[in-house]
C-alpha cells in the first residue's frame, strides 16, 4: 500500500495525463472536468484506530503537493497530525498551498 507522498505524486501523474489530452481551450472547446487545480483530502477512516494510527501531515507532505501541482489541503480537524505544524504551515505559505480543516 502506498503512502501518503507517493499517492500525492500519482494524482498529480493522472491530473497532468488527462490535462495533456485535453483539447485547448483556445481552440475554443469547453474547460475539462478535471481542467482544475488538485485537492489533497487527509482523512481518518472511520473506526480508525488513534492510539495507533494517526494521519500525518509534515513538510514532506506540501513539499509532494507541490511538486505534484496540488493547490490546496483539506485536513480533517482533530484528527490529523501536523508534524511541526509551524513549519507546514510556512512550507505551504511558501508554495501558496492552501490548508483548511473541518
Amino acid at each position: 500500500m502506498e503512502g501518503t507522498d507517493a499517492t500525492i505524486l500519482r494524482a498529480g501523474e493522472i491530473m497532468a495525463a488527462f490535462d495533456a489530452s485535453a483539447p485547448s481551450p483556445q481552440a475554443g472547446a469547453a474547460a475539462s472536468t478535471l481542467s482544475r487545480q488538485l485537492t489533497v483530502v487527509k482523512v481518518a477512516k472511520p473506526n480508525q484506530d488513534m492510539r495507533f494510527d494517526v494521519p500525518v501531515i509534515g513538510v514532506q507532505t506540501i513539499a509532494s503537493m507541490k511538486r505534484a501541482g496540488a493547490s490546496c489541503l483539506a485536513l480533517d480537524a482533530g484528527k490529523c497530525l501536523l508534524i511541526d505544524g509551524d513549519a507546514v504551515i510556512e512550507a505551504a505559505d511558501g508554495h501558496h498551498i492552501c490548508v483548511t480543516a473541518d
